[in-house]
């Protein structure tokens, strides 16, 4: 009987039926939202692909995102993938490029923020800025 109702539909109406039909299944389904998807210690473990007792080493160790109430622990999702990216090893030329960077950023230009050189042996007295000759005989 449902076959026969669906051959009679032209491809229009059979379009309107399944929009309107899909509307209405995915109006009962609310999406998770994943800042708030907590896991188990159990579907943590699977998540990251470690063992459990692995996971409670971490734990233990303080080297993993985690909550914990009264004996049980709890992991966010988003905070094990941030943790997961944290350890995220880079490329050769990323780390070329972020050198290069930063030796631009701390080295002064050539005249910037350099004080004069002292010529020969003569030595400024900080305090009075009076220069002496450290041998006078000279």
């Amino acid at each position: 009987m449902a076959h026969s109702f669906l051959t009679s539909l032209n491809e229009s109406e059979f379009k309107a039926f399944l929009r309107e039909a899909l509307t209405e299944i995915l109006q009962g389904i609310t999406p998770r939202d994943r800042d708030q998807e907590v896991m188990t210690i159990q579907e943590a473990a699977q998540f990251l692909r470690l063992q459990v007792s692995t996971l409670y080493e971490k734990t233990s160790q303080r080297s993993i995102p985690h909550s914990k109430k009264g004996n049980k622990l709890y992991f966010y999702r988003p905070e094990l993938e941030a943790w997961l990216s944290e350890g995220k090893v880079k490329t050769s030329e990323t780390l070329r490029s972020e050198a290069v960077t930063l030796d631009f950023q701390r080295r002064p230009s050539r005249h910037e923020n350099r004080a004069p050189r002292p010529r020969g042996r003569a030595q400024q007295n900080p305090a009075t800025h009076e220069t002496k000759n450290q041998y006078p005989h000279i």
